[in-house]
């Protein structure tokens, strides 16, 4: 029995070790990267049984990924190894051309996990789980990743699953246009919607987060998460609407940020905690994951969590 399920493509990330563009740097490390990946690691550590659906190619680095996987405790008995496509791959460029930023490069398309098809959607394996989670990366992929994103989704509505929506739009991949035409509508099956003001100013066209939130939550969603950035994030159900700050950190890399955040914001939400507790985790989570290069590595546990929410309100924390 799962907790959760998601879908999504799991790649290769090659992060620059120093910073600046990507044609001077010739030092990178490997990680393996991707919004649903990240999402599902964060879950599984903070103590969720978590299964991913995916496909990777049978190539060095799926069988890297693949291994990693297990090794975090995800069920990978829906990754599917593809002989005929590569496992994708991207680039991290660092604090270039804004400092504190990082971009991405990819080489993902044809990529092994782009095939993925309403075949690979099997209804018995996520009507399990409690929890269906999905991004808007996914999608964008590929028409054929659109439809099985949209069958995923149809599966977990009909069962009664809650379903969590990152929209994590990502212009790279698709247009503005086909981004609002395809989430707009998988947004009212939505229980609970994280989204950055520049995603909501695609999809309603309004960047304020209280007035998002209020749009939102007219669609059906029962919780809505506005990620602020480093002015932390704000959440919004019928009854209240809470902000809390972030947590100032030294920044590495802020790739995988959202990612942590959402997992501990939603791992929260299961554990009945308060909004403004799953608020706290979920930037806690996030400001751990970026002092460290890769996306995943930093997340953290539950006593993680706990202990570093108690070094920033000055209490003392005993790591022996």
């Amino acid at each position: 029995m799962l907790d959760l399920v998601t879908v999504g493509e799991v790649m290769v990330q090659l992060n620059a070790v120093t910073s600046g563009p990507l044609r001077h740097v010739t030092l990178f490390e490997k990680h393996a990267a991707g919004a649903e990946m990240n999402f599902a690691i964060g879950m599984t550590r903070l103590g969720f049984k978590a299964g991913l659906i995916t496909r990777v190619g049978d190539d060095e680095f799926g069988r890297y990924v693949v291994s990693l996987l297990r090794g975090e405790g995800i069920d990978t008995s829906r990754v599917k190894v593809d002989s005929e496509a590569p496992t994708g791959v991207y680039f991290i460029q660092r604090n270039y051309p804004i400092p504190g930023r990082s971009t991405v490069a990819y080489y993902r398309k044809g990529s092994a996990a782009s095939k993925m098809s309403v075949d690979d959607m099997d209804a018995e394996y996520i009507r399990q789980a409690r929890l269906f989670h999905l991004t808007g990366v996914t999608p964008a992929l590929s028409e054929a990743c659109r439809e099985a994103s949209l069958k995923a989704l149809d599966i977990a509505y009909e069962n009664k699953l809650m379903i969590s929506i990152d929209t994590n739009i990502r212009l790279k991949l698709w247009s503005k246009d086909d981004a609002k035409k395809t989430l707009l509508p998988m947004l009212k099956k939505a229980d609970i919607v994280l989204m950055e003001p520049e995603d909501a100013e695609i999809l309603i066209g309004e960047k304020e987060p209280e007035k998002i939130a209020e749009d939102i939550l007219a669609m059906g969603a029962k919780t809505v998460v506005i990620k602020l950035g480093a002015e932390g994030a704000l959440a919004s159900t019928e009854k209240e609407t809470v902000r809390k700050p972030s947590f100032k950190v030294p920044v590495e890399d802020v790739i995988g940020a959202g990612d942590a955040f959402a997992a501990g914001f939603i791992s929260s939400m299961m554990r009945r905690c308060s909004l403004a507790e799953a608020l706290e985790i979920g930037n806690a989570a996030g400001a751990m994951v970026v002092t460290v290069r890769g996306d995943f590595e930093n997340m953290p546990s539950l006593d993680d969590v706990r202990k570093f929410l108690a070094y920033q309100k000055k209490e003392i924390v005993s790591l022996r």
